[in-house]
């Protein structure tokens, strides 16, 4: 959907209107309820942060509404600049928003907490994408497979996945499991050689509700962590006869603002809550101030236990990303 502004650019003279309704016309007079429905999505406007919209498919379908998050429910000012920076971020925070009303608790239907070595299974997943492994998920149905893989979303909140994700790979395309570079993708079923393909894989299987990794290491604060998402995990989990019926997704409160996600991250704050007191700042000859995260530093700040999974995550992209922008924010006095 796009803005009427936009349309206007687009489509001089309404040219899009006359084809809209040209093509919504046929469509009804041959009793083509599918391309109907289409045209009706295509034309609508998108809405205003905040505000919501009713789309009714066809007269005897049930109405669908669709609210926007305003830019405070996505954790913003609503008095943001609309800078392409801000913008850019606060267009990963709808995306993720988005997803996470029906990919949340799928993940949870389909992969379980329990204990696989010491490293639980959807725990297991959040470890590998944070550590930039190249992650496979295996279901050969489409809608649970493009809702398990889209699920890491919102699950990473507030760092962003900064390489390749695609929700299926279609089997042509399995070579493309020979790059060397992190990736999360889909594929509808296993083969013979695919750990041969790669020694730095997390592969869920989906169906039989198993992980297999690599050697990583457990998430920092893993059992305080598991203690926290465990009674949300099984609230989200325990309708498992109406879960088999409608696998994807079954709208009620619980999903729609689910504390899994805002246990998620808060946890996910905490890891890189004390930036600032890891850094050096370095004022340049035009007196611009660039900050300088010291990494040792930052890796020392944790215990032990949890410093095998840090000093392998502060040299992530994701982390890179994010650090960067925290401490950018610290020198232009944003808290």
């Amino acid at each position: 959907m796009a803005s009427e502004d936009e349309d206007d650019e687009l489509f001089p003279n309404h040219e899009r209107d006359y084809g809209d309704e040209l093509i919504m016309e046929w469509a009804r007079e041959n009793k083509n309820d599918l391309l109907q429905i289409v045209c009706g999505y295509h034309a609508l406007l998108l809405p205003q942060p905040g505000s919501e919209l009713v789309f009714q498919p066809l007269e005897h379908l049930q109405a669908i509404e669709y609210g926007r998050p305003s830019v405070a429910a996505l954790g913003f000012l609503e008095n943001l600049d609309y800078f392409e920076a801000a913008e850019a971020k606060l267009i990963a925070a709808e995306e993720a928003f988005a997803l996470s009303i029906w990919t949340t608790a799928t993940i949870c239907r389909v992969l379980s907490l329990e204990s696989v070595s010491i490293i639980f299974k959807v725990l297991a997943m959040v470890a590998g994408v944070l550590l930039e492994k190249q992650v496979v998920v295996v279901c050969p149905n489409l809608g649970l497979l493009s809702a398990a893989v889209l699920s890491l979303v919102p699950l990473i909140r507030p760092f962003q996945w900064q390489s390749l994700l695609l929700p299926i790979l279609p089997a042509r395309m399995l070579d493309f499991l020979d790059a060397p570079v992190p990736f999360i993708v889909g594929i509808q079923q296993k083969f013979a050689d695919l750990k041969m393909k790669t020694s730095n894989l997390v592969q869920v299987n989906v169906l039989k509700d198993q992980v297999k990794i690599c050697h990583l290491p457990t998430l920092p604060r893993h059992k305080e962590l598991v203690a926290k998402l465990g009674p949300i995990h099984a609230r989200l989990s325990r309708e498992a006869s109406i879960a088999k019926r409608h696998p994807v997704y079954r709208c009620n409160e619980v999903q729609l603002h689910s504390e899994f996600l805002n246990v998620m991250r808060c946890y996910l704050e905490s890891l890189c809550s004390d930036l600032r007191s890891h850094t050096i700042t370095s004022v340049q000859s035009n007196n611009d101030r660039v900050s300088l995260l010291l990494k040792d530093s930052f890796i020392d700040s944790f215990s032990s236990r949890d410093r095998p999974f840090v000093k392998l995550f502060v040299d992530t992209q994701l982390f890179t990303v994010l650090s960067d922008s925290r401490l950018s924010s610290f020198e232009n006095g944003y808290s």
